[in-house]
């Protein structure tokens, strides 16, 4: 660690080890931030002095270009860090005092005592972490603010700090933390865990935490449950391994460090996110259905667990449930498909499912309403198993340049995720996510395979499934894209969905006829004004101490 002092005269001065990380965090055009960076160090130095001893931290956005929903069932994600970032400047304290200010003035400052937050006793696993943090929301009436992201890291880092008598075996002690960031709120780009990622590598860095770097990110990850959320850890991974100019390939649950891969982005492309300028919804209801679809991968399983035993050993999440894993071919996997109901009831699935696993599925239920109309169980399934097979060869495409079909599995990619579809004057068709999986489709499928017949149509990669996160305005988005741009560029649903954003790898020379495009149809149809963000693949987080 160094002053603020140092800090600014090694800046100011270009010392050699300041050129070395800002080159490695911006590459040739480091020279943009300087100011940034001068500007937050002074700020800190008139809030908690110029002789506080701090580090640097930075921690890009990320966007996900194949691999949606399915990081929470253990599958891989292809993401990209983007140039957007949070920067913290984190100094220690000599208390149990955590004071957090922001350089933008809408987030408050805030100031909170580490030991008024931490748990009773410690929390084994993530079930029980699941069960606290729902007591917890329920305490606080669901009423959150940004400091809340740094509350839940500190506990859920704490609790790994401590041994099954409530004994810690490292404190975690308070700390003064300034933060900037300039990635746009609710945009799909993971500002949140930006955040969190950032101060996660202060807080280990001052307070010598010693954590493999896999079980660091799950941490990070998990932390994010205190606010209630239930994603997994692929963003934060993405945040800390990306490299400049590559996109990443991540396995998850756990985050598999040694078998991270990268391809080259490909030259003469872009991402772009465009703001559907429809929010998801902060309801009850659409948080049910959020953990109803997640639900459906862990329920599916089940079913197949209960129908075939003989896999059950080989089958721990969704994600297992291939080829290659189970030494079966194609075949076999839509045969097993075929057995899955298409929906389901709560009594249903009861009957359905092995009394083994009776008191999992139970457990499963407890956190969400059971569905009107019951659960979606076979085209869920089927989604997250496609989705899983393009994340597993996407970077095989791309290092084979074969942009056209990465193009193809984005469209197909969000198919799975579309609630309508719109032809090419932008009127309303009926889509049944369903029908895409019915007993007829997979039957012939069964029936090409045991006879030998193949194409590429019949590749689970080729079947979108049916996840069903899009909403209307989204669909009609990625389906004025498909119609105007054709060849040249793919679009599809970014994030969890139910609102928000769409990314779009473009080619370079497209961006402004898509911008004519869109500005042009979508206003007239809804009457939102376009926000279109260009993207490019940025560097990983970086600390400087």
């Amino acid at each position: 660690m160094r002053s603020i002092r140092e800090f600014i005269e090694m800046i100011e001065r270009r010392h050699p080890l300041t050129l070395d990380f800002l080159y490695k965090s911006y590459g040739e055009n480091f020279s943009r931030k300087i100011k940034t960076y001068i500007d937050l160090l002074k700020r800190f130095g008139e809030l908690f002095g110029y002789d506080s001893r701090v580090v640097l931290c930075r921690a890009p956005g990320r966007v996900n270009l194949m691999g949606r929903h399915i990081d929470y069932m253990g599958g891989h994600v292809n993401p990209i860090a983007v140039n957007f970032e949070i920067i913290a400047v984190i100094g220690r304290r000599n208390d149990d005092y955590v004071y957090l200010y922001n350089m933008d003035p809408c987030y408050s400052a805030k100031i909170f005592k580490i030991g008024d937050e931490l748990p009773d006793s410690k929390i084994h696993n993530l079930e029980e972490w699941d069960k606290w943090t729902v007591k917890k929301f329920r305490e606080k009436e669901g009423k959150y603010d940004w400091d809340d992201y740094v509350k839940g890291l500190i506990i859920y880092l704490q609790n790994y700090f401590m041994d099954d008598n409530g004994r810690f075996l490292k404190r975690i002690g308070g700390f003064n933390a300034l933060i900037y960031g300039d990635i746009p709120p609710r945009r799909g780009l993971s500002s949140s865990s930006a955040l969190v990622v950032a101060i996660a590598l202060g807080l280990k860095k001052i307070y010598s935490l010693d954590i493999p770097l896999n079980e660091f990110i799950d941490i990070i990850g998990y932390s994010e449950w205190y606010r209630l959320t239930r994603g997994g850890t692929a963003d934060h991974a993405a945040i800390i391994l990306s490299k400049r100019g590559h996109v990443s390939h991540i396995g998850c649950l756990p985050t598999l460090i040694d078998e991270v891969d990268y391809a080259p982005f490909p030259k003469g492309y872009k991402i772009v996110i465009v703001d559907s300028g429809f929010k998801r919804p902060a309801t009850d209801d659409a948080t049910n259905y959020l953990r109803v679809t997640a639900a459906s991968y862990r329920i599916g399983l089940l079913i197949v667990k209960s129908l075939y035993p003989q896999y059950s050993n080989k089958l721990k999440l969704l994600r297992d449930l291939n080829t290659r894993n189970l030494g079966v071919d194609l075949k076999k996997i839509y045969e097993i498909l075929l057995r899955l109901p298409l929906k389901a009831s709560r009594n249903d699935l009861r009957r359905i499912i092995s009394e083994k696993y009776l008191e999992e599925l139970e457990s499963i239920f407890m956190n969400h309403r059971e569905p009107a109309g019951g659960y979606k169980i076979r085209q869920n399934v089927l989604f997250g198993l496609a989705e899983e097979e393009r994340a597993f060869i996407f970077p095989s495409l791309l290092k084979r340049n074969a942009v056209r079909k990465i193009i193809e599995l984005i469209n197909i990619s969000h198919d799975g995720d579309r609630v309508v579809k719109f032809n090419k004057f932008g009127d309303k068709m009926k889509w049944d996510s369903s029908k895409l999986c019915s007993d007829q489709v997979l039957i012939k499928y069964i029936s090409l395979l045991s006879r030998g017949v193949f194409s590429e149509e019949l590749e689970l990669y080729m079947q979108p499934g049916g996840y069903e996160r899009s909403i209307e305005p989204i669909d009609f988005i990625c389906d004025q894209v498909r119609y105007n741009l054709g060849e040249y560029a793919g679009a599809q649903i970014s994030g969890a969905g139910l609102g928000g954003n769409v990314l779009i790898f473009i080619r370079e020379d497209k961006v402004n006829l898509l911008e004519k495009v869109l500005m042009e149809s979508y206003y007239d149809k809804y009457g939102v004004k376009i926000d279109i963000i260009e993207l490019s693949p940025s560097q990983g987080a970086s600390i400087f101490d």
